[in-house]
């Protein structure tokens, strides 16, 4: 039986994943940063499964009831970390600022004479924290590769949708020419950080929202262990078929608000503007 509601969660998730056109199975090159996000990403969730079937077990043991195990191991597996402070977010606007900071050490290079691959250059060992790996790699490509194709391999490391327009416009001024870069870089740098600081205010505007879903989620489930533990009799009508299907019911109702208030509470990470690995790109650089 424990087989058989694995399989037929897991396909469920799978449905799910292909109804929201989720990607489960990643194609194309991966980089150091997606294995590594990738790695902690199913860590966390084979920890919040194994912890998922331990309370689920642990309470259809304590109280008879199966639809009460489901439940709760349910609910652990969809909102487990989903109320806690947005520190992805955080993340996001550090990295942000970190492109913005590496932009400015651009446009500060070329402003002074330098050309694209000798401000890359310079910027490589002093570039902020979060991108100078990454830095570092597209100075020592530009040695044995073109610019372009090095600028393309930097923004699929990085990921992120200024890098995509920074290397769009490093591209197309080292293949077509421009006009003033330096300006196009320092519109470029604040309009990062102006984005950093609304992911950063986003999210504060949204942490009531993770509060309200923690104290909800809290008082419910005080509530019904307390009743579980006080008062048995008043829970005995659950003990039957009809109201296993009757807690089910309710509990389905729950989950759904909880995961409404998860959504209100969740900014969306930003979305890239391009892939630069897509065709158009590749005959840009050829």
């Amino acid at each position: 039986m424990v087989v058989c509601g694995g399989l037929a969660g897991l396909g469920t998730w799978v449905l799910a994943a292909g109804l929201r056109g989720r990607v489960m199975v990643p194609r194309g090159r991966h980089t150091a940063r997606g294995i590594a996000a990738g790695a902690a990403a199913s860590l966390a969730r084979l920890r919040r499964g194994s912890i998922a079937v331990v309370a689920g077990v642990a309470i259809f043991a304590l109280t008879g009831w199966l639809s009460a195990g489901v439940l709760v191991a349910a609910g652990i597996v969809l909102f487990a970390g989903r109320f806690s402070s947005g520190k992805g977010l955080r993340s996001v606007s550090e990295l942000g600022d970190a492109i913005a900071g590496w932009i400015e050490m651009l446009y500060a290079i070329l402003a002074a004479g330098g050309g694209i691959e000798r401000a890359i250059a310079g910027s490589a060992a002093a570039a902020p924290a979060a991108i100078r790996r990454e830095v570092q790699e597209l100075a020592a490509r530009l040695e044995v590769r073109p610019l372009p194709e090095a600028l393309l391999a930097f923004a699929a490391d990085v990921a992120h949708p200024a890098v995509d327009k920074v290397a769009a416009s490093l591209i197309l001024a080292s293949v077509q020419g421009a006009q003033d870069l330096v300006s196009l870089l320092r519109s470029q740098a604040q309009v990062v950080r102006a984005e950093s600081r609304l992911v950063v205010e986003a999210d504060a505007a949204r942490a009531r929202y993770r509060t309200s879903a923690r104290l909800i989620v809290g008082t419910t489930a005080v509530m019904a262990g307390g009743l579980y533990l006080v008062d048995r009799g008043y829970l005995a009508p659950y003990d039957g078929f009809g109201g296993q299907v009757v807690l089910t019911g309710i509990g389905c109702v729950f989950l759904g608000g909880f995961w409404l208030l998860a959504r209100l509470g969740r900014v969306p990470p930003p979305e890239r503007y391009f892939d630069p690995t897509a065709a158009g790109m590749a005959r840009l650089v050829r």
